[in-house]
């Protein structure tokens, strides 16, 4: 408000819209009437926007933090990035570990290890992306449902997250790992708050 009465004339008249403009008649009264109207949807606005602003301090004190869908894509591809990397990494130490100790996999032809050394690095790249994508997503929801605090979100989303590879045997090997890559995560962010 104080920004447009301290315009002049002119600044006033740039910036009304067209659709409000008058072609006919006395332009200069009609600019000064539009000029008016503009500042009294300001004041409404800004009184509108004052009384959100208390009600959003209260939802927020009841709430966890308010939902956006950009945030809740960067966390999950922060986590399927991060865990994809790692799972990589080993699922392919694993894979090697196995073709070497394998008396079946000695023997085999180079074309056969790289197939399998290739299969147990994807398999196992999968399992951590998705993995590690359900535990940030998680975190995520419970931030915007809660807000509980950041231990508690671990916490909570690595117990769910960890038990959801327990269900299935043939992912229980993996579960040591998984809680490696939480711990890490949990890590950062004491070394994040210490800042």
């Amino acid at each position: 408000i104080i920004i447009l009465c301290a315009m002049s004339s002119w600044d006033r008249s740039r910036s009304i819209p067209w659709s409000l403009i008058r072609q006919d008649g006395d332009s200069d009264a009609y600019k000064e009437e539009v000029f008016r109207s503009l500042q009294k949807e300001m004041i409404e606005t800004s009184d509108e926007d004052e009384t959100t602003k208390n009600s959003d301090r209260t939802s927020k004190s009841i709430k966890g933090v308010p939902y956006s869908t950009g945030e809740l894509f960067k966390n999950a591809a922060f986590g399927g990035t991060l865990g994809t990397i790692t799972g990589a990494v080993f699922g392919f130490m694993d894979s090697m570990r196995t073709a070497s100790e394998n008396e079946v996999l000695k023997k085999a032809s180079n074309q056969a290890k790289s197939r399998y050394l290739l299969e147990g690095t994807t398999r196992s790249a999968t399992i951590f992306g998705l993995f590690f994508t359900g535990f940030h997503t998680l975190k995520y929801g419970l931030r915007v449902a809660a807000n509980p605090g950041e231990v508690t979100e671990v916490g909570v989303a690595g117990a769910i997250s960890l038990g959801a590879l327990a269900v299935k045997p043939a992912f229980r090997p993996s579960i040591p790992y998984a809680a490696m890559l939480i711990a890490m995560d949990s890590v950062q962010i004491v070394w994040r708050n210490t800042d």
